[in-house]
């Protein structure tokens, strides 16, 4: 059912180009559940201290810098709603929260949300710069930075948890599709609305939003939504990235020393000193590797929270995998394997049989720890086995189990 969904928002939307909304995206018995996600996730990020970090508040729409400092004395407890802790600070003033990067908090979170987007994924594709989540929650009204387009590339999934509706507007015409990105903000909405087009949002329901489309929402009650940015960035950005990474990478293909430069050279033979095919193949590996780290995060762009709390068990266990979270490899130069777990990358000896397992894994098939040993050895002793299960445990993309 959620496929036909996705489906529809695709097909309805042309390809994710145009604004439309979707019933029901969120399962009535699941939106209780994203609600307890996100207070967990608002207490780890005020317990963190960080918080000028992605935290904004308003009051009667004017953001107020003192309110995040009142909202970490007062962490939310895990029995308690957003809603009843929100009015425990804010009382019956008019307030809106908004949380970004949220992934950055919640491994179980990004779980979720991994599973809840993949059959848009898989219709649309992999956005380059991937996936991140942010969630608003008040009582606010109108939002506080107006009626805004969002930045170039990013298109955005609004997922509205209520209780409270949100009236959502937008402006899908070629005279504002046209303006240049955050160059304009329209403050003058109750002008501007009659010529809107409305989208009353009940809990459950999604809104798309592309990259190109003014819009504004209402929230009048009390009422929680969070937000895929759906991230294709402009390709300047994405060259300058892969240029960063590429160097980071620290890729050493070739040790010729320069020449020294004469000085009767010209500016137009300067460029020879450049080895245009050592240049292209770093760029190709560091593009590998961003797609790599990617797909192995379900498409989200920040990876998974390290779990150093997390043990290998005494004696046999079960190792099953995750195929919401497909462990990636490259080969390495060297002779290695670069794995790539929930964005993170793990360096491993090679071994003939090293990609079945990591293949069986990512069909979400399980392997006792015997069989793992019957596999790697002796090519691999049992420090090697037992590092890479317990990397593999730390950034979640496997999970342990007694066997019994």
């Amino acid at each position: 059912m959620k496929n036909q969904i996705w489906e529809k928002l695709y097909h309805e939307s042309s390809s994710l180009t145009r604004p439309v909304m979707a019933e029901g995206l969120i399962p009535e018995n699941q939106i209780e559940e994203f609600k307890s996600l996100l207070l967990s996730i608002i207490r780890e990020f005020l317990r963190k201290g960080d918080l000028h970090l992605g935290l904004k508040t308003y009051i009667d729409n004017i953001q107020r810098q003192e309110i995040p400092e009142i909202m970490a004395s007062k962490l939310p407890q895990q029995d308690e709603t957003l809603e009843n802790w929100a009015y425990s600070i804010f009382g019956d003033q008019k307030f809106g929260v908004i949380l970004n990067y949220l992934e950055d908090y919640s491994n179980e979170f990004s779980e979720k949300v991994a599973i809840l987007i993949k059959p848009l994924l898989e219709k649309a594709g992999l956005p380059l710069e991937g996936i991140s989540f942010l969630f608003f929650m008040g009582n606010y009204g109108f939002t506080p930075f107006g009626i805004h387009k969002e930045n170039v590339g990013e298109e955005g999934v609004l997922f509205h948890l209520g209780p409270g509706e949100k009236q959502f507007y937008t402006w899908d015409k070629p005279e504002y599709n046209v303006i240049e990105h955050n160059s304009q903000i329209f403050r003058n909405i109750d002008e501007m609305l009659p010529e809107s087009v409305s989208h009353n949002l009940k809990p459950g329901n999604a809104m798309f939003i592309p990259h190109q489309v003014f819009h504004v929402a209402d929230t009048p009650e009390f009422s929680i939504s969070f937000v895929m940015d759906y991230i294709n960035p402009p390709m300047d950005r994405f060259e300058n990235e892969l240029l960063k990474a590429a160097n980071e990478e620290n890729i050493i293909l070739q040790n010729n020393y320069q020449s020294p430069l004469k000085s009767s050279s010209k500016p137009t033979e300067w460029s020879q000193n450049l080895n245009q095919d050592s240049l292209q193949k770093k760029l190709e590996i560091a593009l590998r590797r961003h797609i790599l780290s990617l797909k192995s995060n379900g498409g989200i762009k920040r990876k998974s929270k390290i779990n150093n709390s997390a043990h290998l068990p005494n004696g046999n266990f079960l190792i099953i995998g995750k195929s919401i979270f497909p462990i990636q490899y490259d080969k390495q130069l060297d002779g290695g394997f670069l794995l790539f777990a929930r964005g993170h990358r793990i360096k491993s000896k090679d071994h003939p049989k090293l990609s079945l397992i990591i293949h069986r894994l990512n069909n979400g098939e399980s392997f006792d720890l015997n069989t793992i040993q019957n596999l790697l050895l002796p090519d691999w002793d049992m420090v090697d086995i037992f590092s890479l299960i317990a990397e593999l445990h730390k950034t979640e993309t496997i999970e342990i189990q007694p066997k019994k």
